[in-house]
Protein backbone atom coordinates (compact mmCIF):
# COMPACT_ATOMS: atom_id res chain seq x y z
CA UNK A 1 0.00 0.00 0.00
CA UNK A 2 1.53 3.86 -0.61
CA UNK A 3 0.69 6.67 1.63
CA UNK A 4 1.56 9.86 -0.14
CA UNK A 5 2.78 12.65 2.49
CA UNK A 6 3.10 15.45 0.99
CA UNK A 7 1.44 18.98 1.07
CA UNK A 8 -0.76 18.83 -0.99
CA UNK A 9 -2.46 15.71 1.00
CA UNK A 10 -2.06 17.90 4.19
CA UNK A 11 -3.89 20.69 3.38
CA UNK A 12 -6.45 18.89 1.23
CA UNK A 13 -6.95 15.58 4.22
CA UNK A 14 -9.57 16.00 5.99
CA UNK A 15 -10.24 14.59 9.54
CA UNK A 16 -13.25 12.26 7.88
CA UNK A 17 -9.82 11.05 5.52
CA UNK A 18 -7.41 11.13 8.41
CA UNK A 19 -9.17 8.53 10.38
CA UNK A 20 -9.61 6.02 7.39
CA UNK A 21 -5.39 6.25 6.62
CA UNK A 22 -4.88 5.79 10.57
CA UNK A 23 -5.28 2.25 10.80
CA UNK A 24 -2.77 1.04 7.54
CA UNK A 25 -0.09 3.76 7.92
CA UNK A 26 2.08 1.44 9.69
CA UNK A 27 2.32 -1.13 6.66
CA UNK A 28 2.79 1.56 4.26
CA UNK A 29 6.08 1.73 2.21
CA UNK A 30 6.40 4.71 -0.15
CA UNK A 31 5.95 8.20 1.16
CA UNK A 32 6.47 11.35 -1.08
CA UNK A 33 7.37 14.43 0.58
CA UNK A 34 8.54 18.20 -0.30
CA UNK A 35 6.62 20.67 -2.95
CA UNK A 36 3.79 19.01 -4.59
CA UNK A 37 4.76 20.47 -7.81
CA UNK A 38 1.81 22.76 -8.22
CA UNK A 39 3.36 26.17 -8.13
CA UNK A 40 4.43 28.11 -11.17
CA UNK A 41 8.19 27.93 -11.41
CA UNK A 42 8.63 31.96 -11.42
CA UNK A 43 11.76 32.90 -9.35
CA UNK A 44 15.01 32.52 -10.78
CA UNK A 45 18.14 31.78 -8.34
CA UNK A 46 22.34 31.81 -9.78
CA UNK A 47 25.17 31.72 -7.92
CA UNK A 48 28.83 31.52 -9.16
CA UNK A 49 30.15 28.74 -6.62
CA UNK A 50 28.72 25.29 -5.26
CA UNK A 51 25.36 26.23 -3.72
CA UNK A 52 22.57 24.22 -1.47
CA UNK A 53 19.71 24.86 -1.63
CA UNK A 54 16.44 23.49 0.42
CA UNK A 55 13.34 24.08 2.06
CA UNK A 56 13.09 25.23 5.96
CA UNK A 57 9.13 25.74 5.87
CA UNK A 58 6.48 25.19 3.75
CA UNK A 59 3.36 27.84 3.32
CA UNK A 60 1.00 25.44 4.09
CA UNK A 61 2.94 24.36 7.38
CA UNK A 62 4.03 20.81 6.11
CA UNK A 63 7.30 19.70 7.27
CA UNK A 64 9.87 19.42 4.62
CA UNK A 65 11.84 17.24 6.83
CA UNK A 66 12.17 12.89 5.57
CA UNK A 67 8.96 11.01 7.19
CA UNK A 68 10.71 8.19 6.98
CA UNK A 69 13.77 5.89 7.23
CA UNK A 70 14.42 4.38 3.82
CA UNK A 71 15.53 4.88 0.14
CA UNK A 72 15.41 7.69 -2.00
CA UNK A 73 13.78 6.26 -4.58
CA UNK A 74 12.88 9.50 -7.02
CA UNK A 75 13.41 13.17 -7.05
CA UNK A 76 11.10 15.39 -9.35
CA UNK A 77 11.95 19.15 -10.12
CA UNK A 78 10.03 21.67 -11.42
CA UNK A 79 11.46 23.86 -14.12
CA UNK A 80 14.55 24.25 -16.27
CA UNK A 81 18.34 25.85 -16.61
CA UNK A 82 18.58 28.97 -18.15
CA UNK A 83 21.64 28.09 -19.82
CA UNK A 84 22.90 27.53 -23.50
CA UNK A 85 26.26 25.28 -22.87
CA UNK A 86 28.81 25.61 -26.07
CA UNK A 87 31.56 23.66 -26.73
CA UNK A 88 34.78 26.13 -25.67
CA UNK A 89 32.70 28.64 -23.85
CA UNK A 90 33.38 28.32 -19.63
CA UNK A 91 30.57 28.58 -18.01
CA UNK A 92 26.89 27.79 -17.58
CA UNK A 93 26.87 24.33 -16.19
CA UNK A 94 24.20 22.31 -15.38
CA UNK A 95 25.56 19.72 -12.76
CA UNK A 96 23.60 18.87 -9.58
CA UNK A 97 23.27 16.91 -6.99
CA UNK A 98 21.19 15.49 -4.41
CA UNK A 99 22.55 15.82 -0.71
CA UNK A 100 21.51 15.10 2.87
CA UNK A 101 21.95 17.22 5.84
CA UNK A 102 21.15 16.76 9.63
CA UNK A 103 20.65 19.99 11.77
CA UNK A 104 23.42 20.59 14.59
CA UNK A 105 22.78 22.16 18.35
CA UNK A 106 24.57 25.23 17.35
CA UNK A 107 22.39 26.35 14.31
CA UNK A 108 24.27 24.89 12.06
CA UNK A 109 24.03 21.61 9.30
CA UNK A 110 26.35 19.10 8.62
CA UNK A 111 26.47 17.40 5.18
CA UNK A 112 26.05 13.36 5.49
CA UNK A 113 26.38 12.13 1.77
CA UNK A 114 25.95 13.21 -1.40
CA UNK A 115 24.24 11.46 -4.59
CA UNK A 116 26.19 11.17 -8.01
CA UNK A 117 25.71 13.43 -10.96
CA UNK A 118 22.79 14.89 -12.91
CA UNK A 119 21.57 17.62 -15.10
CA UNK A 120 18.93 20.03 -15.30
CA UNK A 121 16.87 20.20 -18.71
CA UNK A 122 17.89 23.60 -20.97
CA UNK A 123 15.31 23.24 -23.21
CA UNK A 124 11.45 22.82 -23.45
CA UNK A 125 8.36 23.85 -21.01
CA UNK A 126 10.02 26.02 -18.20
CA UNK A 127 7.89 24.61 -16.10
CA UNK A 128 8.30 20.92 -17.07
CA UNK A 129 8.68 18.41 -14.50
CA UNK A 130 11.94 16.27 -15.09
CA UNK A 131 12.42 13.14 -12.86
CA UNK A 132 15.58 11.75 -11.53
CA UNK A 133 16.46 8.54 -9.61
CA UNK A 134 19.60 8.33 -7.33
CA UNK A 135 21.46 4.79 -6.30
CA UNK A 136 21.35 3.64 -3.11
CA UNK A 137 21.02 6.83 -1.52
CA UNK A 138 19.86 5.97 2.46
CA UNK A 139 17.96 8.84 4.36
CA UNK A 140 17.25 8.35 7.87
CA UNK A 141 13.73 10.15 9.22
CA UNK A 142 14.23 14.17 9.84
CA UNK A 143 17.01 14.47 7.29
CA UNK A 144 17.08 17.14 5.56
CA UNK A 145 16.86 17.14 1.23
CA UNK A 146 19.54 19.77 -0.45
CA UNK A 147 19.33 20.21 -4.38
CA UNK A 148 23.41 21.38 -4.48
CA UNK A 149 24.44 23.27 -8.32
CA UNK A 150 28.33 23.52 -8.54
CA UNK A 151 27.24 27.01 -9.76
CA UNK A 152 28.22 27.30 -13.25
CA UNK A 153 30.25 30.91 -13.21
CA UNK A 154 31.73 31.62 -16.61
CA UNK A 155 34.99 32.62 -15.04
CA UNK A 156 34.89 36.34 -16.26
CA UNK A 157 35.63 39.09 -13.59
CA UNK A 158 33.53 41.62 -14.81
CA UNK A 159 29.53 41.17 -15.81
CA UNK A 160 30.60 41.04 -19.42
CA UNK A 161 30.61 37.11 -19.87
CA UNK A 162 27.18 34.95 -20.39
CA UNK A 163 26.82 33.79 -16.91
CA UNK A 164 28.75 36.48 -14.76
CA UNK A 165 26.42 35.01 -11.47
CA UNK A 166 26.60 31.29 -12.37
CA UNK A 167 23.70 29.30 -14.21
CA UNK A 168 20.42 30.83 -13.63
CA UNK A 169 17.84 27.90 -12.11
CA UNK A 170 14.26 28.60 -12.50
CA UNK A 171 13.18 26.01 -9.75
CA UNK A 172 11.90 28.19 -7.16
CA UNK A 173 8.57 29.92 -6.93
CA UNK A 174 7.00 32.60 -4.67
CA UNK A 175 4.66 31.88 -2.15
CA UNK A 176 3.92 33.57 0.89
CA UNK A 177 5.19 31.88 4.07
CA UNK A 178 7.59 29.71 2.71
CA UNK A 179 11.27 29.52 2.97
CA UNK A 180 14.37 28.45 1.43
CA UNK A 181 17.72 28.47 2.75
CA UNK A 182 20.88 28.62 1.11
CA UNK A 183 24.94 28.19 1.91
CA UNK A 184 27.39 29.04 -1.01
CA UNK A 185 30.98 27.88 -1.17
CA UNK A 186 33.57 26.82 -3.64
CA UNK A 187 34.61 23.55 -2.90
CA UNK A 188 32.46 23.82 0.77
CA UNK A 189 29.76 21.37 -0.01
CA UNK A 190 31.25 17.90 0.38
CA UNK A 191 30.20 15.14 2.51
CA UNK A 192 31.25 16.15 6.32
CA UNK A 193 31.25 19.63 5.62
CA UNK A 194 29.60 22.02 7.84
CA UNK A 195 27.38 24.61 6.56
CA UNK A 196 26.22 28.24 7.97
CA UNK A 197 22.33 28.87 6.80
CA UNK A 198 21.25 32.22 5.11
CA UNK A 199 17.47 32.09 5.76
CA UNK A 200 16.65 35.57 4.95
CA UNK A 201 17.58 35.09 0.87
CA UNK A 202 15.24 33.02 -0.04
CA UNK A 203 11.73 34.00 2.09
CA UNK A 204 8.97 33.41 0.51
CA UNK A 205 10.03 30.95 -1.51
CA UNK A 206 9.43 27.50 -2.29
CA UNK A 207 12.27 25.44 -4.14
CA UNK A 208 10.01 23.24 -6.22
CA UNK A 209 11.55 19.44 -5.70
CA UNK A 210 9.46 16.51 -4.64
CA UNK A 211 11.19 13.28 -3.27
CA UNK A 212 9.85 9.55 -2.40
CA UNK A 213 11.29 7.47 -0.43
CA UNK A 214 10.65 3.77 0.08
CA UNK A 215 10.90 1.62 3.17
CA UNK A 216 10.75 -2.05 3.42
CA UNK A 217 10.09 -3.76 0.19
CA UNK A 218 10.61 -0.03 -1.89
CA UNK A 219 13.87 -0.08 -0.26
CA UNK A 220 17.14 -1.74 -0.97
CA UNK A 221 18.77 -3.76 2.14
CA UNK A 222 21.95 -1.64 1.95
CA UNK A 223 19.61 1.04 3.62
CA UNK A 224 18.37 0.95 7.61
CA UNK A 225 14.95 -1.24 7.05
CA UNK A 226 15.31 -2.25 3.02
CA UNK A 227 13.94 -5.74 2.47
CA UNK A 228 15.18 -5.36 -1.98
CA UNK A 229 18.19 -7.97 -2.42
CA UNK A 230 18.40 -9.17 1.70
CA UNK A 231 19.10 -12.35 2.62
CA UNK A 232 16.04 -15.08 2.60
CA UNK A 233 15.45 -16.18 5.91
CA UNK A 234 15.95 -19.73 6.28
CA UNK A 235 13.03 -22.53 6.57
CA UNK A 236 12.76 -24.77 9.79
CA UNK A 237 13.86 -27.54 8.25
CA UNK A 238 16.49 -25.56 5.77
CA UNK A 239 20.09 -26.69 5.99
CA UNK A 240 22.21 -23.55 8.09
CA UNK A 241 23.46 -21.09 5.37
CA UNK A 242 26.53 -20.05 5.57
CA UNK A 243 27.54 -16.00 5.76
CA UNK A 244 28.51 -14.10 2.87
CA UNK A 245 32.00 -13.29 3.25
CA UNK A 246 32.37 -9.38 3.57
CA UNK A 247 33.71 -7.72 0.29
CA UNK A 248 36.35 -6.20 0.12
CA UNK A 249 35.90 -2.31 1.61
CA UNK A 250 36.67 -0.10 -1.88
CA UNK A 251 34.86 2.33 -3.85
CA UNK A 252 33.50 2.53 -7.41
CA UNK A 253 33.98 5.23 -9.98
CA UNK A 254 30.36 5.84 -11.38
CA UNK A 255 29.17 6.79 -14.77
CA UNK A 256 30.01 10.77 -14.86
CA UNK A 257 30.84 13.74 -16.70
CA UNK A 258 34.38 15.40 -15.53
CA UNK A 259 35.33 18.31 -16.73
CA UNK A 260 38.52 20.67 -16.26
CA UNK A 261 38.35 24.31 -15.41
CA UNK A 262 40.51 26.98 -16.57
CA UNK A 263 42.81 26.58 -13.79
CA UNK A 264 43.14 23.22 -14.90
CA UNK A 265 40.65 21.58 -11.89
CA UNK A 266 38.78 18.97 -12.06
CA UNK A 267 35.91 16.86 -9.57
CA UNK A 268 35.23 13.36 -9.97
CA UNK A 269 32.89 11.84 -7.54
CA UNK A 270 33.47 8.41 -6.07
CA UNK A 271 30.91 5.62 -4.43
CA UNK A 272 32.29 3.83 -1.08
CA UNK A 273 30.63 0.48 -0.78
CA UNK A 274 28.87 -0.51 2.19
CA UNK A 275 31.20 -1.73 5.30
CA UNK A 276 31.78 -1.61 8.51
CA UNK A 277 34.57 1.00 8.10
CA UNK A 278 35.04 4.82 5.54
CA UNK A 279 36.75 4.26 2.24
CA UNK A 280 40.75 6.10 2.54
CA UNK A 281 42.38 5.45 -0.17
CA UNK A 282 44.51 7.75 -3.01
CA UNK A 283 42.78 8.43 -6.61
CA UNK A 284 45.11 9.44 -9.88
CA UNK A 285 44.14 10.33 -13.15
CA UNK A 286 46.43 8.53 -15.17
CA UNK A 287 47.81 8.64 -19.09
CA UNK A 288 46.68 5.68 -21.21
CA UNK A 289 49.68 5.50 -22.78
CA UNK A 290 51.52 2.09 -22.72
CA UNK A 291 53.78 3.54 -19.96
CA UNK A 292 51.25 6.06 -18.18
CA UNK A 293 52.11 9.06 -16.86
CA UNK A 294 50.19 10.35 -13.68
CA UNK A 295 48.36 13.71 -14.40
CA UNK A 296 46.60 14.40 -11.24
CA UNK A 297 45.92 12.67 -7.60
CA UNK A 298 44.74 12.86 -4.29
CA UNK A 299 43.45 11.16 -0.96
CA UNK A 300 40.07 10.60 -0.05
CA UNK A 301 38.47 9.31 3.01
CA UNK A 302 34.35 8.58 2.27
CA UNK A 303 31.69 7.38 4.97
CA UNK A 304 30.61 4.44 3.86
CA UNK A 305 27.81 3.73 1.69
CA UNK A 306 28.62 7.39 0.55
CA UNK A 307 29.32 9.50 -2.42
CA UNK A 308 31.85 11.76 -1.95
CA UNK A 309 33.69 14.57 -4.33
CA UNK A 310 37.53 14.82 -4.87
CA UNK A 311 38.91 17.84 -5.92
CA UNK A 312 42.14 17.09 -8.10
CA UNK A 313 44.24 19.73 -10.42
CA UNK A 314 46.03 18.86 -13.37
CA UNK A 315 50.05 19.23 -13.54
CA UNK A 316 50.90 21.65 -15.90
CA UNK A 317 52.28 19.10 -18.20
CA UNK A 318 49.23 17.47 -17.79
CA UNK A 319 47.33 20.45 -18.47
CA UNK A 320 49.60 21.06 -21.61
CA UNK A 321 48.61 17.81 -22.99
CA UNK A 322 44.98 18.36 -22.15
CA UNK A 323 45.24 21.49 -24.85
CA UNK A 324 47.09 20.05 -26.87
CA UNK A 325 44.21 16.93 -27.08
CA UNK A 326 41.77 19.99 -28.03
CA UNK A 327 40.55 20.13 -24.82
CA UNK A 328 39.21 16.26 -25.16
CA UNK A 329 42.02 14.01 -23.34
CA UNK A 330 41.16 10.23 -23.13
CA UNK A 331 42.55 9.23 -19.46
CA UNK A 332 41.96 6.66 -16.86
CA UNK A 333 40.75 7.14 -13.44
CA UNK A 334 42.35 4.74 -10.95
CA UNK A 335 41.58 3.93 -6.98
CA UNK A 336 43.36 2.44 -4.43
CA UNK A 337 41.46 2.01 -1.21
CA UNK A 338 43.71 0.85 2.07
CA UNK A 339 45.13 -0.98 2.91
CA UNK A 340 45.72 -1.46 -0.95
CA UNK A 341 45.92 -5.03 -2.80
CA UNK A 342 44.43 -5.81 -6.32
CA UNK A 343 40.96 -6.78 -5.01
CA UNK A 344 40.70 -2.76 -3.97
CA UNK A 345 41.85 -1.38 -7.34
CA UNK A 346 39.54 0.43 -9.62
CA UNK A 347 39.77 1.73 -12.34
CA UNK A 348 37.51 3.54 -15.39
CA UNK A 349 38.46 5.27 -19.00
CA UNK A 350 37.11 8.89 -18.95
CA UNK A 351 37.43 11.63 -21.71
CA UNK A 352 38.09 15.02 -20.06
CA UNK A 353 36.09 17.51 -21.28
CA UNK A 354 37.01 21.58 -21.10
CA UNK A 355 33.88 22.87 -18.51
CA UNK A 356 31.14 24.52 -20.07
CA UNK A 357 31.95 22.44 -23.53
Amino acid sequence: MTLPFSRLSLVAAGAALATALAAPAAQAEMFAFGSDLTAPANVTEARQADTAYWQTTFASGASPLAPATGQIRSVRVKGTALADPKPGVVGGETMWHLQALRARSDGTFQILRSSGAFFMPTTGDPQQITSFAPDNFCIDKGDILVFNTVGGWDGVPTQTGPYPHGTPLQIFSRGAGGSVSQFTGADKTNNGDILTADHARGAGQELLMQLSVGTAADATALCPGGLIGAWPKPGPAAAPVAPKPPAPQKVTIPKQRVTVSRTGKLTVALFCLPGRAPCSGAVQVRSTHKVPKRLAGRSYRIAAKSTGKVSLRLSPSARRAFVRSGRRLRVKIVTETKPGGPERIVSSAFTLRKRGG
